[in-house]
């Protein structure tokens, strides 16, 4: 019998955003996160102002959501992070429904990593 595909959200839950940024600084920071695509081409950017020990999230669009249940190969995307004093970072990441860019801002210093659940 096959394992139904839909039983898999039941385990796992809903789909992880589509990047996290948390600011455990104890000033506010100004973040840009900007995501490229495969053909390097801007799939999002936004810039927000985050104060001291606040969190913003952006989900995953529907599109990206579809189309990682029919690629199995994964396409890959940079996530580009950078903070108001000018320093950035960058992950590759193949999107699937349940991994995540997780952005950290500590001590005037910003770091990323990927997480998947």
């Amino acid at each position: 019998m096959l394992f139904p595909y839909w039983f898999t959200f039941f385990i796992a839950g809903p789909p992880t955003p589509l990047f996290s940024v948390r600011n455990s600084d104890n000033v506010a920071h100004v973040v840009t996160v900007e995501i490229i695509g495969s053909e390097n081409n801007s799939i999002f950017s936004s810039t927000k102002e985050l104060q001291p020990d606040s969190s913003w999230s952006q989900e995953k669009s529907f599109r990206m959501l579809s189309v990682s249940l029919f690629d199995w190969a994964g396409v890959s995307y940079v996530v580009h992070a950078t903070l108001d004093n000018g320093s950035s970072v960058n992950l590759s990441i193949k999107y699937h429904h349940w991994n995540t860019a997780s952005v950290s801002i500590r001590e005037d210093a910003i770091e990323i990593e990927e997480i998947t659940v």
